[in-house]
């Protein structure tokens, strides 16, 4: 029987990204396939870190969890803050197991992984992923990244990085491609989705210019999707800032943001990843923000004064993964796996 819904994931995986669409099925495959956009395994990370890194309670323990949440957690009195350990344990996904537990039913393994620029909060996980779940084809924009141990931060495995750039090199049995703006492939549009950003020129000047950095910035070589689902889209712009929504407005122009319903927030909800006029254009429904950190360049304002107040805006920090459902063609329906939310915030 053929899989007529689009699902997108947002899973909680603290001050990181990783996002997993099912598409709708096809004449190739009924099921439909799966896409993991970015990855970010925080258990992977336990061991390294102390109990204060875990950044998503950075802010939030100075709030008391919600009455309903109580009865679930251990240990905690009424109205007291949650530890790093039993919001990591209670509230945090790891992706391999979320995947294991929601796709069961999905026979082949993951079609495409997208890492939609070279940082370790994107591509934390990627050699488990490889490992025990595995996927065949890999997207990668064609920048000119590399590492070596000492700019490396412990919080992260090597190995992630190394089969990175294995599978950049060509050394693995995985399809590398490096698709561009405005490409288009069978199985791409099988599954609605379109390249915004970047453009082969835009990655050959970048490249140019972080030659010359001492300092380099990679975040605005991100991969801008927009997945369509009959006359509502959802847009995955990954850490995209302002260079970024300039160029999408020059060359696509307005009117390729007017159908978005569902925005995921760019570089996890900060001010650098926020653009005004485009966010104004699309008016989405639902603003998500992939987040652990709260600090002065949340862009939560910046959200809220540009969009309607119908809009919502949800942090996975706040209500656990999210996810948005196409049932029919105009239709989106956002679930989150805590519906009243964690905290108990004071302008909840």
């Amino acid at each position: 029987m053929l899989y007529n819904h689009l699902q997108v994931h947002f899973l909680n995986v603290d001050h990181g990204d990783c996002t997993i669409v099912r598409h709708p099925g096809d004449q190739h495959r009924d099921e439909g396939r799966i896409s993991v956009i970015d990855i970010n395994d925080w258990p992977e990370q336990k061991e390294h870190v102390e109990e204060d890194d875990i950044s998503s309670l950075e802010y939030y323990r100075q709030f008391p969890v919600k009455d309903d949440q109580q009865s679930r957690l251990s240990g905690i009195r009424q109205k007291s803050q949650i530890s790093p350990e039993e919001y990591a344990q209670e509230y945090l996904n790891d992706p391999i197991e979320y995947y294991n537990e929601n796709f069961d039913e999905v026979t082949h393994k993951i079609w495409r992984f997208i890492a939609t620029h070279p940082d370790m909060d994107h591509l934390s996980g990627l050699n488990r992923l490889d490992e025990e779940i595995g996927f065949s084809v890999f997207w990668d924009t064609d920048h000119n990244r590399e590492r070596d141990g000492d700019d490396w931060y412990e919080v992260y495995e090597w190995a992630d990085w190394e089969l990175y750039e294995d599978i950049r090199e060509g050394d693995t049995n995985h399809d590398n491609i490096q698709p561009t703006q405005g490409q288009q492939k069978k199985y791409w549009k099988h599954d609605n989705i379109e390249i915004l950003h970047p453009s082969p020129e835009f990655v050959q000047e970048l490249n140019e210019q972080n030659a010359e950095l001492e300092d380099p910035e990679y975040n605005d070589y991100s991969y801008v999707l927009k997945i369509q689902h009959g006359t509502r889209s959802i847009l995955l712009p990954g850490d995209a800032e302002e260079d970024v929504w300039d160029e999408i407005l020059a060359e696509w122009g307005p009117e390729v943001l007017e159908d978005v319903h569902v925005l995921k927030a760019a570089h996890h909800g900060r001010k650098d990843g926020f653009h005004r006029e485009a966010v104004e254009v699309m008016d989405p429904a639902y603003v998500i923000v992939s987040v652990g950190k709260k600090d002065d360049q949340d862009a939560y304002d910046n959200y809220r004064s540009a969009c309607s107040e119908e809009t919502e805006i949800l942090s996975t920090r706040q209500y656990g993964r999210i996810k948005a459902i196409c049932t029919r063609p105009n239709s989106i329906i956002v679930d989150k796996a805590e519906p009243d939310g964690i905290f108990d915030l004071p302008d909840d």
